[in-house]
């Protein structure tokens, strides 16, 4: 019998009976689960409680109770573990968190019974560079983005792709996305969607870009992106998944490239990739 880990959202009080409600039933089913430390002591639950490590060590998967931005946090404790998430929706859209909480019992009915599907999402890896020396190395399941402050200039960037020069431009910065990131911040900066579940590609959308050529692109999975910073713009940002902000400065460069580790997610049978999308989005 597979053992459950949870973790939770500790500002949403919805993630609390959500989570305690899925206790219950494990209770019930005299299944073995554990608790991220912190939400355990929340939840009564102490001697069920496990650091992060721990929870790669003794869980068979993960059940994630937040909204999208919870589930990105917890899957870089998750990189390369092979132990698979399950979202359950305390937010707003839940692309990653596709179940919603009235839905929890007949998704751990069927997570039980292993009548579930494991999907492996690549992962990008972003190398930052400053006068040649490799200052810090970063993971993104959605995107890495570079970006402004308010109150600085236009971000001024050149763009390589496989050591070429493809374009050199003025934005509020840039977004490179895997398949997972395209229905997040690149979607809202005019990216298109990509199917993550069929398609293995590195997604380039400039966020409001000064020339009218710099439009998204979709390169291969295989390629590899060099962002160099020019100029001095003011206060610019590399930022991981939405978490992780890192100074830019310029002369600096950004090399991105498919991540050789990948996060595990669990996605029931009736959920198609086009089904949440309709769902999520109010289509058709």
């Amino acid at each position: 019998m597979s053992t459950p880990g949870m973790v939770l959202n500790l500002a949403k009080k919805e993630a609390f009976s959500t989570a305690q409600n899925a206790a219950d039933w494990f209770i019930k089913k005299g299944i073995e689960f554990y608790i991220e430390k912190e939400a355990a002591s929340y939840l009564g639950q102490q001697k069920r409680g496990a650091t992060y490590q721990q929870l790669r060590e003794k869980a068979d998967y993960i059940i994630v109770f937040g909204g999208d931005g919870t589930f990105l946090h917890t899957s870089h404790h998750f990189i390369g573990s092979g132990v698979p998430l399950l979202g359950i929706n305390i937010g707003q859209l839940g692309f990653l968190t596709d179940i919603e909480t009235e839905e929890l019992e007949k998704a751990l009915h069927m997570v039980n019974q292993k009548k579930y599907k494991i999907e492996h999402r690549m992962m990008i890896k972003a190398e930052h560079f400053r006068n040649g020396e490799k200052i810090e190395k970063n993971y993104a399941l959605n995107d890495y983005v570079v970006n402004r402050s308010p109150d600085s200039r236009m971000v001024k960037i050149k763009l390589h792709i496989n050591d070429e020069l493809v374009n050199r431009f003025r934005s509020d910065g840039l977004i490179i996305s895997t398949p997972t990131g395209s229905t997040a911040y690149s979607l809202s900066a005019g990216g298109p969607i990509i199917n993550p579940r069929q398609v293995r590609a590195i997604l380039i959308t400039p966020i409001c870009p000064h020339n009218l050529h710099m439009r998204p692109m979709v390169i291969s999975g295989n390629e590899k992106i060099c962002i160099e910073i020019e100029g001095d713009s003011g206060s610019i940002f590399g930022t991981v998944d939405g978490h992780d902000n890192s100074e830019l400065m310029s002369g600096d460069k950004i090399y991105i490239e498919a991540a050789d580790r990948e996060i595990s997610i669990i996605k029931l049978p009736d959920r198609t990739f086009y089904t949440i999308l309709k769902e999520k989005m109010n289509l058709a």
